[in-house]
């Protein structure tokens, strides 16, 4: 997009996805539109295939072709012939107000400048009437939206019903709000209008505020051009919630991410792969009743190849091709995310893929790491660990929801929600490459420590503070086991050590948590560290050299004795719930949490005490024999 308002090309995935409000600089809000903009952007590039991404196994559990990463803007000054790739934007909200006089307007959502004070003339306060047309305020947005939680839609704050109590009368009728002028709060801010209706947003944010007025949902989708103004919305009906436009319940994106799992087998060669990969778009869409078309195969191996051994290298090719997609044909199709994440838990742990790959892992055996001296943390709590020297990471963009982070629609309902055309088949994501330590617990220590009864009955308080709020929501209960509190806990405490041991950002390192709560009989216990921020730093080979053995002891050590001891404690360790709905123990920003972009449960769930006990029982802490 243009250069004065530059975003990132991972920000339109999260946290700014299609139909969320974007600020500018210089008070300027606009909101991504939905998929069917986009495709007219990719329709006048000439070579698509740049931004296409391919990950097969993501796109057959999602129902899409392919994924396409995000418009660029680019500069035509630098010899680009198609300057037109940018991400559209509306503009939203409408009603805009000067800052100087109070004077409110309602501008276009397609308006691409920024409106300027149109100087109505007000019989008391200042007036910007009398200032000449270019020397007027720019108008900005006002900060007051309605969202509809039920179905996600969202609209303008209904000044003109809400000053007027209902009504929506004929006739001009020129709004004006004052701040300020009684109080600081929402009830000094005033809405007048010039027919001397007035009333301030004292109450606005009260639930069923706008219902009693009369006021409900329009069914407004803005970013996919449905607006009541303009009349083509199907009407909801359910009631509006008022809130703050950067509130953070008005947008959750959803993103489904996918470890790359290896295609071709480790006997195939590097140079092989490589081009098998640059064509395989071009090779796979030649084939008739699940055949390939062996002439593409010879062109392809005629130019990559020596001429003279076109059939030698064909015959590699194709037999390479043909074991790639008798795999895939056996991958889950599942939406289930832990019979997804098995896979890659499988994979992990044995030591798929290859140098000549975007996937290499080499596994080390516990008592290979000569920790006597730290007391046996990764001997005694381990059974594995696997040091990942190359992976790549796809993050689709999915839907979004409004008010809670899941709606509870289906994935179908997810992907509609951001397009009208039923014939895009396709999905925003981008593709970031690092490296990484996988840890691999004990499942024999592990289970015998979650039998404890101290152990579950802490697991249940955290457990049944977190569901609390879910069904207050109506939403179905999940159930946390100790198992997955201790391995979430572990990866936060090892994420802040590897940041402080290496130099790493902590935004830059994430965790993925692999642990059974759906399916017991899929045994999982483990958990990913890994770099994935889509630069440099990603992929330095420093998080892997920490992992290898006369690093990774003192590492796992100090993190673990780190967690004995916060600045917060004795409330921290004695707490009965802290955090967002109390959905954590022992936990708090001064010892276990992290930046949002590393943790996959928005800091929750955590509790210190389930490594190293409690004060006044530390023995049942799961490395209590440190």
């Amino acid at each position: 997009m243009p250069a004065r308002k530059p975003i990132r090309r991972s920000q339109i995935i999260s946290p700014w996805g299609v139909g969320q409000m974007i600020n500018f600089p210089k008070d300027e809000s606009l909101m991504v539109v939905g998929l069917d903009m986009w495709e007219e952007k990719f329709r006048t590039i000439t070579e698509l295939d740049e931004f296409k991404v391919t990950e097969e196994r993501l796109a057959k559990r999602l129902g899409v072709k392919e994924f396409r990463l995000p418009p660029d803007f680019r500069d035509p000054g630098q010899g680009v012939t198609n300057p037109s790739l940018k991400i559209p934007f509306i503009r939203f909200p409408r009603w805009h107000y000067c800052t100087r006089c109070g004077h409110m307007e309602k501008v276009s959502i397609y308006d691409s400048h920024k409106p300027i004070c149109s100087g109505i003339h007000f019989s008391s306060g200042r007036s910007c009437a009398e200032i000449p047309e270019r020397k007027r305020q720019r108008l900005i947005p006002v900060r007051f939206i309605a969202i509809c939680p039920k179905h996600g839609h969202i609209e303008d704050f209904p000044f003109m019903e809400w000053v007027h109590n209902g009504a929506n009368p004929e006739g001009i009728h020129n709004l004006r709000l004052r701040a300020g002028r009684n109080s600081g709060a929402l009830s000094g801010i005033e809405i007048t209008c010039s027919c001397g209706a007035q009333k301030s947003m004292g109450v606005a944010f009260n639930e069923n505020a706008l219902t009693r007025i009369g006021v409900v949902c329009s069914g407004g989708r803005p970013w996919l051009g449905e607006e009541k103004d303009r009349g083509n919305t199907k009407h909801c009906g359910e009631e509006l919630r008022v809130v703050q436009k950067g509130a953070s319940n008005v947008y959750f994106p959803h993103v489904r991410s996918s470890i790359y799992l290896p295609q071709w087998e480790k006997s195939v060669d590097r140079h092989l792969v490589e081009v098998l990969e640059k064509n395989w778009r071009w090779l796979t869409s030649g084939m008739v009743d699940g055949k390939f078309d062996r002439m593409r195969f010879e062109l392809v191996a005629e130019q990559k190849f020596n001429p003279d051994k076109t059939k030698y290298y064909t015959e590699k090719l194709l037999d390479a091709a043909t074991k790639r997609i008798s795999s895939a044909e056996n991958s889950a199709t599942d939406d289930s995310e832990e019979k997804y994440r098995k896979m890659e838990y499988d994979a992990i742990l044995g030591e798929a893929g290859g140098e000549n790959q975007d996937f290499f892992v080499i596994k080390y055996k516990a008592n290979t790491y000569g920790d006597s001296e730290t007391g046996g943390a990764i001997s005694n709590g381990f059974i594995n660990i696997g040091l990942l020297h190359k992976l790549r990471e796809t993050r689709a963009f999915v839907g979004f929801s409004r008010w809670l982070p899941d709606d509870g629609k289906s994935l179908i309902e997810k992907k509609n929600f951001i397009k009208l055309g039923q014939t895009i088949e396709w999905l925003p994501a981008i593709v970031v490459k690092g490296e990484g330590v996988f840890f691999e617990f004990n499942e024999k220590r592990l289970k015998e420590w979650a039998t404890k009864d101290e152990v579950k009955k802490r697991a249940k308080l955290l457990s049944d503070n977190y569901n609390r709020s879910w069904k207050l929501k109506g939403q179905k209960r999940r159930e946390i086991k100790p198992e997955f509190v201790l391995i979430h806990t572990f990866a936060h405490l090892v994420i802040n050590q590897f940041s402080y041991e290496c130099g790493y950002g902590s935004s830059a390192l994430r965790e993925r948590i692999y642990c059974n709560l759906e399916f017991p009989n899929e045994i999982m216990n483990g958990v990913l560290i890994y770099t994935a921020s889509g630069d440099s730093e990603g992929s330095l080979g420093g998080l892997v050299r920490q992992g290898k053995p006369g690093n990774l002891e003192t590492i796992v050590y100090n993190a673990i004795e780190n967690a004995r001891w916060c600045s917060s404690d004795p409330i921290c360790i004695d707490s009965h719930g802290q955090g967002p709905n109390s959905c954590n123990l022992a936990a708090c920003h001064n010892c276990a949490l992290l930046p949002e972009t590393c943790c996959e449960e928005s800091n929750m769930l955590l509790d210190r005490a389930m490594l190293i006990g409690t004060l006044e029982n530390p023995t049942y802490g799961y490395f209590n024999f440190l």
